[in-house]
């Protein structure tokens, strides 16, 4: 009776061994992109709701801008290349990224208020004032919106990173740099 009891011990031991095991696989392969290594994983504040919901790079090469939780919802501007955390923006309600840009001067970032909205949240970086304008006070003017999905991974330009979103955890960004050949 008492080595049926240590058989068990054991095969359970064994059992949970290969489980925890096949465990790490899975999660190391969430940090693998071929022709990338990984390195490093974006700190991003606590929320009530943190989940990064779309991320977009400013034209100008200066930073990765991400949203996450909503009511409010939080704009984080990361800077490239060191990933340290440029400004932080609270916005009141939900916004669509996608139908979003940045000014060619690079001094305002303009928000899409709402997808059947001619109004844009625009945002000094340079004085952190939020305000709302017209679509005819943007850059791009009144144009029609484009409804497109929502990008949760994307390359630099020169395709040196490339970021996304976790897929187990989404509150968290991965960044990966190119292997040098």
């Amino acid at each position: 009776m008492k080595n049926n009891f240590f058989q068990y011990i054991n095969i359970f031991t064994i059992v949970l061994l290969i489980a925890s095991l096949s465990n790490i696989d899975h999660v190391q392969a969430q940090y693998e992109k071929e022709g990338y290594t990984f390195i490093q994983k974006l700190k991003t504040p606590r929320a009530r709701k943190p989940e990064v919901h779309e991320l977009m790079l400013d034209p100008h090469g200066r930073f990765l801008i991400l949203t996450y939780s909503s009511h409010p919802t939080h704009i984080l501007l990361y800077q490239l290349n060191s990933w340290n955390l440029h400004k932080e923006y609270m916005v009141p309600e939900w916004f669509d990224l996608s139908n979003s840009f940045v000014d060619p001067d690079g001094r305002y970032l303009f928000i899409d208020f709402g997808r059947f909205s001619s109004k844009y949240r625009r945002i000094d970086l340079t004085t952190d004032n939020i305000d709302t304008v017209e679509c005819s006070k943007t850059p791009r003017g009144c144009i029609p919106k484009e409804a497109s999905q929502t990008r949760t991974n994307l390359y630099t330009p020169d395709k040196s990173y490339y970021i996304t979103v976790n897929r187990k955890n989404k509150r968290d960004v991965l960044i990966f740099k190119k292997e040098n050949n």
